[in-house]
């Protein structure tokens, strides 16, 4: 009775108390009886979050090199958090990534994306199947090979803007173009009417960097993640003050926003023939067909549907355009590659099919390696088994765990790609071996949740390279292979932070 009168007489030397013995509990609970207490690493990863912390955020980037090291340390598997385990084994991938049995996401993970109701960001395997099946027929080989037309007009629009650079001794970011070329591919693809990019003068390179920056903002936030509610009711414009470039992430929020609100109207309006064909072009949208589908009516709601556009938009835009930049660079830091690409698309003329570029054996293999290296998402994508236990080796990973692998680890793995950092188109020309290599190639992941756009990726790097060798005539300038060499995973690859970028002069 005297403690209780003591505690009720010094309340905050209660909540002190408390506070530390609750700190004492998690920690006896992480350290010892957690069932993942007995995997190896660090005591202090498994302590707390921000040992990840300070690897991405105060280090810049560092942890998946982190990871890399205290897998030479502790071995193959690897407790990297107080809930996540890291694998480096290339042939461990596909049972992570499974395609057969049912994979969770990591709510802690996903949650600072800020967008729970999009695919991509579907932690529930099962509602995650569900909205793909209504998706995937539009992201079919079949239905890209139907859009050539309306890609390769995007094709000549870029080459027609690039046109206007030729013998002006201006230096252009050449990312900041391709950028621009696909935000039109996706946006016009998906809504049947493009953002237009492609019309700003300048490439709008503010897009580029609201990209660049919303992945940065990813890694900092995710420890502090429970907080996000306190952010996002913070006034816009502060948010912005505080983090420089958010005002265009919100610009881009409410023009999702519209252009949904814009399309469930047309769609509501029109009458039940119309609606087979209701874009702003007259083309099917992928909008139009979720809304018209048997999906459950939260899945067709405008808020989802708002957030399935920013992030097919903003995943579709960066990861590709950086594959066919960095493509680009190769190939002119290497003429001999560049010669051996040209020689095998002379011989089909001016305007070669997209089923003609798909069967040039060279063609796909410097696609292939720049895809490898230029990796899509670096950072690791934690799955969750959340029936079954897996079996790694001697080791017994729980049901709920959450465990993860890196492509870029993957990718720099010598025992699968020899001199990794080296661009070898020459590794992929051999069908047999590119069809060994293609299964440690993960830069679209795999397994059932594979990236939904990757044959769309595929069309728009095999048309535009080999559209633009066959029509423009670049030069690097002051590009070095710096400039295509990761130094930070933010999510994102990123190369040293002084770098100027890819940047080329063109010429008649």
């Amino acid at each position: 009775m005297e403690l209780v009168r003591l505690l009720l007489l010094h309340p905050y030397v209660a909540a002190a108390g408390l506070t530390v013995v609750y700190l004492l509990s998690l920690a006896i609970y992480r350290l010892y009886l957690s069932p993942i207490a007995h995997f190896p690493g660090p005591r202090l990863a498994a302590l707390t979050v921000f040992y990840e912390f300070y690897w991405e955020a105060i280090c810049n980037g560092q942890f998946t090199f982190h990871i890399g090291e205290l897998h030479k340390k502790y071995g193959p598997i690897v407790r990297i958090s107080p809930t996540e385990l890291h694998v480096s084994d290339p042939d461990y991938y596909e049972v992570i990534y499974s395609r057969d049995s049912p994979r969770n996401k990591f709510a802690y993970y996903q949650r600072t994306f800020n967008a729970p109701l999009a695919l991509i960001t579907a932690e529930d395997h099962f509602r995650h199947r569900l909205i793909r099946s209504h998706m995937n027929p539009f992201f079919s080989t079949m239905r890209i090979r139907q859009q050539e037309p309306v890609l390769k007009a995007l094709v000549d629009k870029l080459c027609t803007r690039l046109d206007e650079w030729k013998d002006t001794g201006k230096p252009l970011h050449i990312e900041h173009a391709l950028t621009c070329y696909t935000t039109d591919v996706i946006s016009d693809y998906t809504m049947g009417d493009g953002y237009h990019y492609l019309d700003e003068p300048d490439f709008i390179p503010q897009w580029y960097h609201t990209l660049t920056g919303t992945a940065k903002t990813l890694v900092f936030v995710r420890p502090v993640a429970f907080l996000l509610p306190v952010l996002l009711s913070l006034p816009e414009s502060l948010t912005a003050k505080l983090n420089p470039g958010m005002e265009l992430f919100f610009d881009f929020q409410r023009r999702c926003r519209k252009l949904i609100a814009e399309i469930a109207a047309r769609y509501r309006e029109n009458s039940e023939s119309e609606k087979k064909k209701v874009g702003g072009n007259g083309r099917m949208t992928l909008f139009d067909d979720i809304l018209g589908s048997d999906l459950p009516e939260q899945e067709k709601s405008e808020a989802r549907l708002a957030q399935e556009m920013q992030i097919l938009v903003s995943a579709g835009a960066e990861t590709t355009a950086k594959a066919m930049t960095w493509i680009l660079f190769y190939l002119l830091d290497n003429p001999e590659l560049m010669q051996k690409l040209k020689a095998e698309l002379e011989p089909l003329g001016s305007d070669p099919s997209l089923i003609q570029l798909e069967q040039l054996p060279y063609l796909t293999s410097v696609m292939l390696e720049g895809i490898r290296l230029s990796y899509g998402v670096t950072a690791r994508l934690p799955r969750i088994a959340p029936y079954n236990a897996l079996q790694y080796k001697d080791w017994t990973i729980p049901p709920g765990t959450p465990i993860s692998m890196s492509c870029l680890l993957m990718h720099h793995d010598e025992s699968v790609f020899p001199d990794s950092y080296r661009f070898n188109p020459e590794r992929w020309t051999d069908l047999n071996e590119r069809k060994r290599l293609e299964k440690y190639m993960v830069s679209f992941s795999k397994g059932s949740r594979v990236c939904i756009g990757m044959h769309l990726a595929r069309a728009e790097i095999l048309l535009v390279i080999s559209t633009l060798l066959r029509r423009m005539n670049f030069e690097l300038y002051e590009t070095t292979v710096e400039d295509v060499t990761v130094k930070h995973d933010i999510f994102i690859p990123f190369v040293k932070m002084d770098s100027e970028g890819i940047r080329v002069l063109i010429k008649s």
